[in-house]
């Protein structure tokens, strides 16, 4: 601490510089800010895992749009067999932030852009469990294991907001929960979900939360005899669920934006056929299943506290994390304060129990870990500058730019996943903008970044734009079904553009009426005889 000078003459020459290099020491919020880099490199491939879905794509070249027209798209832009048709821009403003990041720093820029965003989630994650655990330790360990049971969706798409929001979310009703008096942080809660509606669909998370504190506060004072108070803070917390709601509302399609993620979300096509919509698989796993466990045993733990709040919480967010990938990130950003406030009890428990166990040393031990690392973020009270993270993230950008020989930092679509090659083939020919091509939506994306306008796809990851009828057909198609040449001539596809090891390629190749033109190690590339233009020739990779 700086002593003035007329009190302590000779102490101000030591403590002054000693505060000012302090100010410059990385905090326990600098390392919950940069968990996510550390995180995305012992766990993941790189950079380039952002980059693994090829989405990115078609909210770029729509943001793009915007920017030039000044207005958001009406109908569809980019595909050939629904050309014109009406089409829900629902991100329209991330996809904005992402064509303005891209034509500025390109790719590399929206893989850093996406780190911040889930730096700023590891944050909220952090400070919510210091809130309720009141432990450091706990809470920055459960903050790293969060992040990495949500890498499975870790993605440079519109959705990373809604962790985000979800976190602030958490914050600030955790905060009223607790202090109870200060109730101008309901007021942030609907120009938070203003914000939200129109960067991703996901903000009837945030509605759902209130929903649950409502529910969970009314059980608490029934448990507690506390009915009166209970029922009048439950009463507040549906109020601002529907101001929510109406703020909901101030977007480009008003309630028609609410029915169609109600149609899209009750399918149960897309949750059997579409991959990120199914439950976890195998990657990751390990992380997932830890928090899981520790969430599940938090709940029975507060279930007999009396806590239904976290109860409600962990137990929802579970079955639903479970249920599909995609609510996988959620689970673990609402998770980490009731599994923190769980660990909190039980090292006490454990502490009161056994003293002089092995258990009670471990307790004591860690006791004294976190005296230490109260200390060290007590600075964080007095000016700090968060030095260590900004130069973290600038030397990551300028990384992931220049540095392309080093794979971990390159950030691009993966050339052995994404058809580069071929997509570079189609540019330098005269004849690609006449093609009906057919591709899957899993390329679609990429397709649509290296290629529109001059050439439109079959289809794309707007699986809520061509419903489940036409993603049907498409994915019939591409497991080359026997109407697979009746669905081509439905839609008049001339060429198609598949992966080496595919069954449509293995068809394709047996066909009298459609001739190779392209091949690679990634992608082949056929098209219809009859239309097939003169300028095609056969390249092989």
């Amino acid at each position: 601490m700086c002593v003035p000078l007329a009190k302590s003459a000779t102490a101000q020459p030591r403590d002054l510089p000693l505060n000012r290099w302090v100010s410059l020491v990385p905090s326990l919020s600098d390392l919950a800010f940069l968990m996510p880099t550390l995180v995305l490199f012992w766990c993941t491939t790189g950079v380039g895992w952002f980059l693994t879905d090829s989405d990115t794509g078609w909210h770029i070249r729509t943001g793009e749009w915007i920017l030039k027209h000044g207005r958001i798209p009406a109908t569809d832009l980019f595909s050939f067999t629904k050309f014109g048709q009406p089409w829900f821009a629902w991100e329209w403003l991330s996809d904005v932030l992402l064509a303005a990041m891209h034509s500025r720093f390109g790719l590399g820029g929206i893989v850093v852009a996406s780190l911040v965003l889930l730096g700023a989630t590891s944050v909220c994650v952090y400070r919510s469990a210091i809130e309720e655990s009141e432990h450091r330790l706990i809470a920055i360990v459960l903050t790293g294991l969060a992040m990495a049971a949500s890498t499975i969706h870790w993605l440079a798409r519109p959705h990373l907001v809604t962790p985000l929001f979800t976190g602030m979310f958490c914050c600030l009703l955790n905060r009223v929960e607790k202090q109870g008096n200060d109730r101008r942080l309901f007021l942030l809660l609907p120009a938070l979900t203003v914000v939200w509606v129109n960067l991703h669909g996901g903000f009837f998370v945030g509605i759902v939360l209130l929903i649950t504190y409502a529910i969970g506060t009314a059980g608490e004072g029934f448990v507690h005899a506390k009915r009166y108070s209970a029922c009048i803070r439950a009463r507040e917390f549906l109020l601002i669920a529907g101001a929510c709601a109406v703020a909901s509302l101030v977007n480009p399609y008003g309630y028609r934006l609410h029915v169609h993620i109600a149609r899209y979300l009750g399918s149960s096509f897309y949750f059997e056929r579409i991959s990120e919509f199914q439950s976890f698989h195998t990657f990751g796993a390990a992380y997932f299943e830890t928090l899981l466990v520790l969430a599940i045993a938090a709940a029975v733990w507060h279930l007999g506290k009396g806590r239904l709040i976290q109860s409600l919480l962990l137990l929802s967010w579970a079955h639903l994390a479970l249920f599909s990938v995609r609510n996988i990130p959620i689970f673990a950003v609402v998770s980490a304060p009731g599994i923190g406030l769980a660990m909190r009890d039980w090292l006490r428990l454990v502490d009161s129990r056994w003293p002089l166990d092995w258990l009670g040393g471990l307790c004591a031990s860690l006791a004294e870990l976190e005296t230490e690392l109260q200390a060290i973020a007590s600075h964080e009270k007095r000016r700090h500058w968060h030095l260590a993270p900004s130069l973290a993230l600038l030397a990551l950008a300028l990384s992931s730019s220049h540095l392309n020989s080093v794979r971990a930092l390159h950030a691009d679509f993966d050339r052995s996943r994404f058809p580069a090659d071929a997509a570079t083939f189609l540019s330098l020919n005269d004849s690609a903008p006449s093609l009906r091509l057919y591709a899957s939506w899993q390329w679609g994306g990429y397709l649509i970044y290296r290629l529109w306008p001059s050439v439109r796809t079959f289809d794309d990851g707007r699986t809520d734009f061509y419903g489940p009828r036409f993603v049907e057909e498409g994915l019939r198609a591409w497991d080359a079904r026997p109407d697979w040449a009746e669905i081509f001539a439905k839609y008049s596809v001339n060429a198609a553009l598949v992966p080496v090891d595919s069954a449509l390629a293995t068809v394709l190749r047996e066909r009298a009426d459609w001739k190779l033109v392209y091949a690679d190690r990634v992608a082949l590339m056929f098209v219809k005889i009859e239309n097939r233009n003169k300028g095609c020739a056969i390249r092989r990779g």
